[in-house]
């Protein structure tokens, strides 16, 4: 195959389609008025409890850091 795509590539490709499909998701709950803004900021919060448990470091500074990109994404 000419176009084989790296396994990093796919990640991030596989990261990319996740954050575009959750920020989607989470947007039109909110304008939808289904999810307010404090229940937003309480799933990210779980999400980032969820790292925190014997996690490696390296994994939940990118856990945090895709979470605050996607918290972001979603403010007003």
């Amino acid at each position: 195959m000419e176009n084989e795509i790296s396994p990093d590539a796919e990640r991030a490709g596989m990261l990319a389609a996740l954050h575009a499909l959750v920020v989607g998701m989470l947007s039109t709950l909110k304008r939808k008025g289904l999810l307010s803004p404090t229940e937003i900021d309480q799933l990210f919060e779980a999400g980032l409890s969820v790292f925190e448990r014997g996690e490696p470091d390296d994994t939940k500074a990118a856990a945090q850091l895709t979470l605050q990109i996607l918290a972001r994404s979603l403010q007003d």
